[in-house]
């Protein structure tokens, strides 16, 4: 694990004692819900395990989700569905789902940090968007962390009722397994029909064999 310096709440808590990180996960996924999470650590809080959720392994992830559980001032959990995230839109549900999750903490942050480019507006809440923030802010990675072990555990589960897509293991991103499984067997209502190939293959748009090829598939 490479770690990073997470110092970018160090001069921001001088002014500011209850900063707000959110970040999200599966929004690339062609599966299941995205989720996004906000978190608000004590001022000064340093813990070695608390990094960018995508640079730990499942037991660092496991183990760094359980001490910001215990030692977070609070933490909120949205969930948003297949069915939103086709009908907003990707990006959209997701900025939606931050505002949300930000709104759902009982104590008013001062300052909201969020994970990304995109912006999102927070009455009364000043927001700043960093590009890469869960490897500057602590407490854009413990809401990475949060989002992640949240997510997961949501797959893992939804992997024994349609086994066939390997949830277990890809949790929902189009790796060569899930995309076999989905040429192979066609989709479950857990999909996301706007997102490609699936897009493609529930219109016809392309027909399975230029879908195989493009994929390399096997038929």
């Amino acid at each position: 694990m490479v770690k990073t310096n997470l110092d970018f709440e160090l001069t921001l808590w001088k002014e500011h004692n209850l900063i707000v990180g959110v970040d999200e996960t599966g929004r690339g996924a062609l599966a299941g819900p995205i989720v996004v999470a906000a978190v608000i650590l004590p001022i000064y809080f340093r813990s070695p395990l608390i990094q960018d959720s995508k640079i730990l392994k499942p037991w660092q992830r496991n183990k760094a989700y359980e001490i910001i559980r215990q030692k977070a001032l609070e933490y909120s959990i949205i969930i948003k569905s297949p069915r939103e995230v086709e009908n907003k839109n990707p990006l959209q549900a997701t900025k939606e789902a931050m505002v949300e999750a930000t709104l759902k903490l009982k104590n008013k942050p001062s300052l909201c940090l969020v994970d990304g480019k995109e912006e999102i507006i927070i009455s009364g809440i000043p927001t700043q968007s960093i590009i890469g923030g869960d490897r500057k802010s602590i407490n854009i990675a413990a809401a990475s962390i949060i989002a992640k072990v949240t997510r997961d555990a949501i797959m893992k589960n939804l992997h024994k009722k349609y086994p066939r897509y390997d949830w277990e293991n890809n949790k929902g991103y189009p790796n060569p397994t899930h995309l076999q499984a989905i040429f192979k067997h066609g989709i479950c209502s857990l999909h996301r029909k706007t997102y490609e190939p699936i897009k493609s293959l529930v219109s016809g748009k392309m027909d399975k064999q230029e879908i195989a090829r493009k994929y390399n598939l096997i038929t």
